[in-house]
């Protein structure tokens, strides 16, 4: 499960215009009112929020923030699954499924078209019912991944080319946690999505 921290970097993330106010930053991620004032100081020492009013919070270290999260992500234990199914019935089958969201490297392909791949990678809300649906669990890798999806993943998601992809920036998030060739991808989002901004 994601830290408080994690999931209060996503909502100023995703929101990143949006002026928040504390009490509302701490209902959403489920913190304590002290443990969120204690990080927005933080963060306001560190230039990554400004305060234009008491208890209102403005995000204005937008890359700054984003390459912190990368930096403190762990991608989760992996799931394989062994699956017989081709590529276009996965994809297929995927536009039908309902809890889940693509990341990785399948994620930004589908954003940028850039270093082709076979792999799927995926944040399941139920994991255990997603399984059932495409394969078996098996110990050694495989090209198909699952991940446990917190709650906070879904209300981010977007759909491109009918598929359902975590927020552009928890997709650069976890590129950069996976570390080798993600590090390329993840820069190839940030270009396109002017993520270094």
């Amino acid at each position: 499960m994601e830290s408080s921290t994690e999931k209060i970097i996503r909502m100023l993330l995703t929101h990143p215009k949006q002026k928040w106010m504390q009490k509302d930053l701490a209902e959403k991620s489920n913190c304590s009112k002290a443990y969120l004032s204690k990080l927005m100081k933080k963060f306001r020492e560190e230039n990554i929020i400004a305060r234009p009013y008491k208890n209102q919070v403005v995000l204005i270290g937008f890359s700054k923030l984003l390459n912190k999260w990368a930096n403190m992500r762990k991608v989760q234990e992996p799931i394989y699954l062994n699956i017989s199914l081709s590529e276009k019935e996965i994809e297929d089958s995927l536009k039908e499924e309902k809890d889940y969201a693509l990341t990785l490297f399948r994620a930004a392909w589908y954003r940028t078209k850039f270093m082709r791949t076979d792999s799927f990678e995926i944040y399941a809300g139920e994991p255990e019912k997603f399984i059932k649906n495409f394969g078996e669990k098996v110990n050694e890798p495989t090209n198909f991944i699952v991940y446990m999806g917190d709650k906070q993943i879904f209300e981010f998601i977007e759909i491109v080319e009918g598929f359902k992809l975590v927020s552009v920036v928890q997709n650069y998030a976890d590129l950069m946690s996976a570390g080798g060739s993600g590090v390329r991808v993840a820069y190839e989002l940030a270009e396109k999505y002017d993520l270094m901004r």
